[in-house]
């Protein structure tokens, strides 16, 4: 499984992936620059006004963003292939097939996973560290807050991970790219959608449980590719 994934890496251009994570970490930091800044500067109304809601909010807007781009990955490495049957080329080799598509979709899984860790962990030392000098938050950061967060990003960070697969899910039967990004951003209005503070994945157990369906329910649509006619 993991030369699969090796392989799958090297033939999508590893390099690529990366550079898009790394422009993906400027955006949402320049997103939650903004937020940070014009809450700064107008104390009536501030994005966040303690240190554990700041850390929960960048912690939402990585999730959002990085199930979205989990579908744009889906929509390369799994849909695009079925629809130009190019898959068909991949399913000649002697390799099982379930291992081919298993692979794939373990490389977005732990992609998500290791993105959501890294964003949060730059990001947060990078608004920590901001915050440290100009002050805008009030109020320490404590070790415990630290200790609570960090658990609360792998978590979520798994959450993610497996409710990233669901667009695929929704995308595959008709072979179509837009309906997999879209279905992705409705996932992400859904689940991460900020209602006067409250969102639905702020309980924990919903994320888990997205996550488990989208891991079964993928399973599920792939657990008899070896006796499917893809051509």
């Amino acid at each position: 499984m993991l030369q699969l994934i090796k392989l799958e890496l090297k033939k999508g251009r590893f390099d690529s992936y990366l550079w898009g994570s790394l422009i993906t970490y400027l955006i949402i930091a320049g997103l939650v620059g903004t937020m940070y800044y014009v809450g700064g500067s107008g104390l009536e109304e501030l994005a966040f006004t303690t240190m554990p809601e700041m850390l929960a909010l960048i912690d939402l807007v990585v999730r959002a963003t990085f199930i979205i781009y989990a579908s744009v990955l889906l929509s390369k490495l799994v849909i695009n292939e079925f629809k130009d049957k190019t898959i068909a080329l991949m399913f000649s080799y002697p390799i099982s097939r379930k291992k081919l598509i298993f692979a794939k979709l373990a490389m977005v899984f732990g992609w998500t996973f290791a993105n959501v860790v890294i964003a949060n962990l730059l990001i947060d030392a990078l608004f920590v560290g901001i915050n440290s000098v100009v002050q805008y938050i009030p109020g320490p950061l404590t070790t415990e807050m630290l200790l609570s967060h960090g658990l609360t990003v792998l978590m979520q960070a798994f959450g993610a991970a497996g409710m990233s697969l669901l667009p695929l899910v929704i995308g595959l039967p008709k072979k179509s790219v837009p309906m997999t990004i879209v279905s992705s951003i409705v996932i992400v209005v859904v689940v991460c959608s900020n209602n006067f503070g409250f969102t639905l994945s702020s309980i924990i157990a919903i994320p888990l449980s997205l996550a488990a369906l989208g891991i079964f329910i993928t399973y599920l649509s792939f657990r008899n590719i070896d006796r499917v006619d893809v051509g």
